[in-house]
């Protein structure tokens, strides 16, 4: 008898390497570079670069600065109103499903904007459907499956995320810049809507929603009872608190930090929504200042990451708070100094303040836990939804009114000297102390 030894197929040996290497590699990271992906796209394109949109659209309607801030901020009121109902629907079927809804109804939409001929169809149409498609199916979702995927290194998954958005301002930025120059604001669209499509569509789908699911612990902790729990079945974590929304709601915390959130909200959409038109105030070019947007998305990757990594260990409302920091001075310093210098540190520091963000959204999963994030976060979006809704119009209308964003610079400061005051002090809340501890974060 003849044996003959076969070498492994090359299919065989790919997937003996893949299987290796998911072994080796906590499941959670690969949710991560997925949720990246959607994340990417949709900041990079709706929150990044839609200041690019402003002046072409202000021309194109002719309308005044508050008249285009609508838009702007009608979509932050929407996002703000539908968040319960989107925490609900995540907590009901999953963060994957809301994600395909919502890239469909985001990506579609910018396709139908793109053949609009008036203001109010516009408007329509952009809220209702490109940006409730948006509030649904991007960061919330995404931050909902980070939040139940890791609790020690929550920081660093937040930051990891939200870094994405830096990088997909720093691509689609420039790019739907060059296209509205050669090609108009209307095949800007379209190309913005092609980009969430093919990109967000194929991460969304191997999304998993816990990793109790799969069979995994958070953070990938070795769990001693593994052998004896179905996937899916959840156990207690000694790290994880969990709050229901009305227990929440019952502590201090929870409205301080809401209102900490929301009013760093209402500093930072109103910037990067008037991001362009205040560089072109101060006598840059359009051009110009899309470029910055650029240098803006790109420090906004660092940033992140940085300050992910530092919030783990010296604490994320300490690092909210100090994060605001040089937005407030470059802030006083677009009104106090005419240096050409002052221009491009205004994107490094807001830059550093949007950094921080993650921290805000972690905040609320180390202080009220996994199981309920989703309605925890949600119930909190009317607050931060009205804020973003009057921040761009605000910003606008002083606009209008004075000729220029001085005022609009020195009030949204001293409002972010207020906002980091109050990240400083928060801390985690107690159950049996009505949640008004004051232990270290």
């Amino acid at each position: 008898m003849e044996f003959v030894l076969k070498r492994p197929s090359s299919h065989f040996l790919i997937n003996r390497g893949l299987a290796s290497l998911k072994a080796r590699v906590f499941y959670g990271w690969w949710i991560v570079a997925l949720g990246s992906l959607v994340n990417g796209i949709g900041a990079g394109i709706f929150f990044h670069s839609l200041t690019i949109f402003f002046l072409p659209l202000k021309t194109e309607f002719h309308a005044s600065s508050a008249a285009i801030s609508l838009f702007y901020g009608a979509a932050r009121l929407e996002g703000g109103v539908e968040s319960p109902v989107v925490g609900y629907l995540i907590s009901r079927f999953g963060a994957r499903a809301m994600m395909i809804i919502g890239i469909l109804m985001a990506g579609g939409g910018l396709f139908l904007v793109s053949i609009v001929r008036d203001y109010w169809t516009f408007f329509f149409v952009f809220i209702f459907i490109v940006f409730m498609g948006y509030n649904a199916g991007f960061y919330h979702p995404v931050s909902t499956v980070m939040n139940n995927w890791f609790i020690r290194r929550r920081g660093v998954a937040f930051s990891l995320i939200s870094s994405s958005a830096g990088m997909g301002g720093m691509v689609m930025a420039p790019l739907l810049s060059a296209i509205i120059v050669n090609y108009g604001w209307r095949t800007g669209m379209v190309v913005a809507g092609l980009a969430v499509l093919i990109i967000g569509l194929p991460a969304s789908l191997p999304m998993r929603n816990t990793p109790e699911m799969m069979g995994l612990r958070p953070d990938g902790d070795e769990s001693q009872d593994h052998l004896h729990r179905e996937p899916g079945m959840e156990r207690s974590d000694p790290r994880d608190v969990n709050f229901s929304i009305r227990e929440a709601m019952k502590t201090g915390m929870y409205w301080m930090l809401m209102g900490a959130i929301s009013f760093r909200i209402f500093v930072t959409v109103a910037l990067t929504a008037h991001f362009v038109p205040i560089l072109v105030w101060r006598g840059m070019s359009e051009t110009t200042g899309a470029y910055l947007v650029g240098l803006y998305s790109f420090g906004v990757i660092f940033t992140t990451l940085a300050i992910g990594w530092t919030g783990d260990r010296w604490g994320k409302a300490l690092v909210s708070s100090l994060g605001l920091v040089p937005l407030i001075v470059v802030m006083f310093g677009m009104v106090l100094s005419q240096t050409a210098l002052i221009l491009y540190l205004y994107p490094v520091g807001l830059a550093i303040a949007i950094g921080t963000t993650p921290q805000n959204w972690a905040l609320i999963g180390d202080f009220f836990g996994r199981r309920n994030y989703p309605t925890n976060r949600g119930s909190m979006g009317l607050c931060y939804g009205t804020t973003g809704f009057f921040s761009p119009i605000y910003a606008g209308w002083m606009y209008d009114r004075t000729s220029g964003y001085t005022y609009v610079l020195i009030s949204l400061a001293v409002m972010l000297v207020a906002v980091a005051c109050l990240f400083a002090i928060l801390r985690p809340p107690s159950k049996r102390t009505g949640g008004m501890s004051f232990s270290l974060v």
